[in-house]
């Protein structure tokens, strides 16, 4: 820990069981930030640091008074191929809204972690994808010297949910909530019909969403986002721990008994200002695609989502033409590039 009369002191974390004995003071801080999600919890990144992670861990803890007031979750990652040394934030690639968890008091304190960033780091380039607009990374001031890019990442689709059902037609066209009602008639003609939101036991939808997702994504050849067994592994891991904090829904569909669609997705946790759920991933069985289940998913899941205070669905990043048919709007993200001056000359 590096002391500083003027200040926080800023702590380095670098292996697993540090970061693992961070965990109660980190979600005591994520529990404080007014807008981080739960992507940002130590209940979603230490099992993803344990199971995906490929590196050396640099993680810096921003204390006042010996309290965490902040903290900048990096790892340096060096390409196999020897073309670089990157900083990535913990969760890249299987995680939207990445940032640093920082108490809005400690706002001034960012010139100082990135002074001590580009000391220690270590890296030809600090790559930070998946930003939201205000983020604390996006605030960061370039240290002395650096270079900046700043461009467009993929936008996350969001739909602005409003009180009452009766209001749905406010945010969601009438063709849509009209097939909507279509598509669950049919599927209630199909068999016995039970919808469930999972509040005990998370292995069996689980299970069924690692079934349906790849047998989905193999009527296109190929082995879809859950086919690695270290990711299957992290959400393992972490399930449990996000089921405890509250933050884990799983929509789950049966018919005639028997799971055919599984919505994975994840909340804010109750009284958080502008509550969202977000939905990460689905599955459903690929012989029942007339019966739309993916539809009556997301019909379920928007339901349900109001029902508990939630104001926003986020369908997180990427344009697929499902999302704009529910009426979301494109929120943007923002990928940054930090490059050192002997890099980038």
């Amino acid at each position: 820990m590096r002391p500083d009369p003027a200040g926080p002191a800023i702590e380095e974390v670098t292996d697993l069981p540090a970061l693992e004995r961070l965990q109660p003071e980190w979600d005591a801080l994520w529990q404080a930030v007014p807008d981080a999600t739960p992507f940002q919890s130590p209940a979603w990144l230490i099992p993803w640091w344990r199971h995906v992670g490929d590196g050396a861990l640099l993680a810096l803890a921003l204390r006042e008074g010996g309290r965490l007031v902040g903290l900048l979750p990096f790892y340096r990652y060096a390409r196999p191929e020897g073309t670089g040394r990157l900083l990535f934030p913990l969760g890249i690639a299987t995680t939207d809204y990445l940032d640093a968890l920082l108490l809005p008091s400690q706002a001034p304190a960012l010139a100082a972690l990135g002074r001590h960033l580009a000391l220690r780091a270590d890296a030809d380039a600090w790559e930070w994808p998946q930003l939201r607009a205000g983020s604390a990374l996006l605030a960061l001031p370039v240290p002395a010297g650096w270079t900046e890019e700043v461009a467009a990442a993929d936008p996350c689709p969001c739909l602005a949910l409003p009180e009452r059902l009766d209001a749905l037609a406010t945010r969601i066209s009438a063709k849509t909530l009209r097939d909507l009602r279509t598509v669950r008639r049919r599927a209630e003609q199909a068999g016995m019909l039970d919808w469930t939101t999972e509040a005990a036991g998370i292995e069996a939808p689980f299970d069924a969403l690692l079934r349906l997702h790849a047998a989905r994504w193999a009527t296109r050849g190929e082995g879809g986002v859950l086919a690695d067994p270290a990711v299957q592994a992290m959400h393992r891991d972490a399930l449990p721990a996000l089921h405890r904090a509250g933050l884990l829904r799983f929509h789950v569909l049966r018919l005639d008994g028997e799971i055919v669609a599984v919505l994975y997705a994840l909340v804010d946790p109750p009284g958080r200002a502008a509550r969202r759920i977000y939905f990460y991933l689905s599955g459903f069985d690929p012989a029942l695609e007339r019966l739309s289940p993916g539809m009556l998913l997301v019909g379920q899941a928007v339901e349900a989502a109001m029902a508990e205070g939630c104001v926003v669905a986020d369908f997180l990043r990427g344009r697929e033409r499902y999302k704009y048919f529910w009426g979301a709007e494109d929120q943007p993200t923002f990928r940054r590039r930090l490059v050192p001056p002997c890099a980038a000359c």
